[in-house]
């Protein structure tokens, strides 16, 4: 049985899951995704096989934390105050606490009342996002933070480089994601994400990877926001386009619908 992601995350496919659905494969070994984030799609299909990548050190903490001690972590978790006063403390404090459950805990607490789920660091490292005056998700219940645990115990997490866990992992068979952040030159984005956020070099990376895949009979699918760039891509392989909401905007009357590409290697209607 599938479980809702636990983390809110600027680019989450949550609200696409329906559209996306109908295109993914219908069977495959292991799940694979390279840029996992809130890891939205893996939490909906539950996989019984997977390998769950990403950059961010920090979002991986606290995977790896939470898939063994989700009922710790929740309680420390549902303790702490929620304002904007405490909310400011936790976010100066919380990286250098010693304990695993505890830095969790907190990185739980920071996402679940930032704006608009988004990680952001400053020069120097730091979470940075600001508190949330507008009224933010309920949190999840104890019994789904334990069911998302349940299919994290089924996964591989790994905190590496997407070309570097693509190419050492995907197998003939497998059915891997990608998700990138969207690069868009020339415009100021939220793109301290990491160490090493996506940059304008990873969009030929990413393009080498996918064939890298496709020749060893791995199903791929990449979500890429339309641009010049997803539609060249989208010539090399099958494609379909969908809508998705777009709720980073700080000014509500900015977000709205924009269109998406899937691209894919794979028929899913010819499937069997």
């Amino acid at each position: 049985m599938h479980a809702p992601p636990l983390l809110r995350w600027a680019g989450s496919k949550k609200r696409s899951l329906p559209e996306m659905l109908p295109v993914l494969p219908k069977s495959y070994g292991r799940y694979v995704e390279l840029f996992a984030g809130s890891a939205s799609l893996f939490f909906r299909l539950a996989p019984g096989r997977a390998i769950l990548s990403d950059n961010n050190i920090q979002l991986m903490s606290f995977y790896r934390t939470v898939r063994f001690r989700p009922a710790a972590v929740y309680k420390q978790f549902a303790s702490i105050p929620r304002d904007r006063e405490t909310y400011y403390a936790v976010r100066q404090s919380y990286e250098f606490l010693p304990d695993a459950v505890m830095r969790a805990a907190c990185f739980f607490y920071l996402n679940r009342n930032c704006f608009n789920g988004i990680y952001r660091t400053n020069l120097r490292g730091a979470f940075n996002v600001p508190f949330s005056d507008e009224r933010v998700p309920p949190y999840p219940t104890e019994e789904e933070v334990e069911h998302a645990a349940k299919a994290l115990r089924r996964a591989s997490l790994e905190c590496v480089d997407f070309c570097e866990a693509g190419k050492r992992n995907a197998e003939s068979g497998d059915f891997v994601y990608l998700d990138p952040p969207y690069y868009r030159p020339r415009k100021r984005v939220f793109r301290e994400y990491s160490s090493r956020p996506f940059a304008a070099e990873d969009i030929a990376r990413l393009q080498r990877l996918l064939r890298v895949l496709d020749k060893r009979k791995a199903k791929f699918l990449l979500s890429y926001p339309a641009c010049p760039m997803s539609e060249r891509l989208a010539k090399e392989w099958q494609h379909t386009a969908i809508s998705v909401r777009r709720t980073v905007a700080g000014n509500v009357g900015f977000r709205g619908n924009a269109r998406e590409l899937l691209i894919f290697n794979y028929s899913p209607a010819n499937e069997q």
